[in-house]
């Protein structure tokens, strides 16, 4: 992550629990929110086209004093198509450095469990004013649902 200025020392993380107190949740940002009915013949469609990706990663931010998990939620049914993509940024307050299986634990344990439920709400709610059924999200293993899973590193 994070390069070391003349004399600066960065912080090292012993773990997630030490890394997630440290952390402050900054914002949560929407970078795409669509959806798309599809009005080709439905009884075309089949229950094994249904689709589902979650894809995150996560970057340095603030000029190594934080953090951003990024993440991206694509689905389709027989009725219509969904992308929601969100990012939570974080600060540490601090320059730090973190090895890559922390940032995989970061991400999988406080990135997507903060996101998740924008993007489920998302999902709902573009459903709805589609006119669509509501597709039916996993309320706390977001990774249940997803068919293809991509963890993208910084």
């Amino acid at each position: 992550m994070a390069k070391p200025s003349a004399g600066k020392q960065l912080r090292r993380f012993g773990g997630v629990d030490e890394l997630a107190d440290a952390a402050e949740l900054l914002d949560v940002t929407f970078l795409e929110i669509s959806g798309r009915r599809l009005f080709d013949r439905p009884e075309e469609r089949r229950e094994e086209d249904d689709r589902t990706s979650l894809l995150a990663w996560l970057r340095e931010a603030d000029d190594g004093t934080g953090l951003e998990v990024r993440c991206r939620l694509e689905l389709g049914n027989t009725q219509a198509n969904f992308a929601v993509d969100a990012v939570a940024a974080f600060t540490v307050g601090e320059p730090f450095e973190l090895e890559p299986a922390l940032q995989q634990e970061f991400i999988e344990l406080i990135g997507v469990t903060i996101l998740y439920p924008y993007l489920r709400e998302s999902v709902h709610s573009t459903a709805v004013k589609l006119g669509v059924d509501t597709p039916m999200l996993s309320l706390r293993n977001p990774w249940a649902a997803a068919r293809q899973v991509q963890h993208q590193g910084s």
